[in-house]
């Protein structure tokens, strides 16, 4: 029979999608007028959405940045899997948009209104996942 993964923190997993509101709310001051590192809050509220998803799934938190391989690590018919694949595109703008080129040119970063769907795509599925969360710990 196998082991039930280990129960984790509450307090680490809200901490996370407390973090996501934040960056979100960064994300938002950055999108009017368009400042292009608008886009490392995005990819940083949608990693931060990951990893509180691994932790209430026992699986541990990595240093790792790659949204992408953070989902696929979860289990292949857990439903959070499909949900959050979403969010892969999002790994790039951890540096596509930060640092200058080696010509010193800079990418302009998403649009104002692509911003605001990656907003609402992250801010409702952390929503989503306080639900899940708070019915599993009760």
């Amino acid at each position: 029979m196998a082991a039930d993964p280990p129960r984790p923190d509450p307090r680490v997993i809200v901490a996370y999608l407390d973090d996501v509101d934040l960056e979100l709310d960064a994300a938002r001051r950055l999108v009017d007028p368009p400042n292009r590192f608008a886009a490392f809050h995005l990819q940083q509220a949608a990693e931060k959405l990951v990893k509180a998803v691994r932790l209430s799934l026992g699986l541990r938190v990595t240093a790792d940045h790659d949204i992408a391989l953070l989902v696929a690590e979860l289990p292949p018919d857990n439903p959070w899997r499909a949900k959050l694949g979403v969010l892969e595109p999002l790994s790039s703008y951890a540096t596509a948009y930060r640092y200058p080129s080696p010509m010193g040119k800079r990418k302009g970063g998403p649009t104002a209104e692509e911003a605001l769907v990656w907003i609402k795509t992250i801010a409702g599925l952390s929503a989503e996942v306080r639900v899940m969360f708070a019915t599993a710990a009760s």
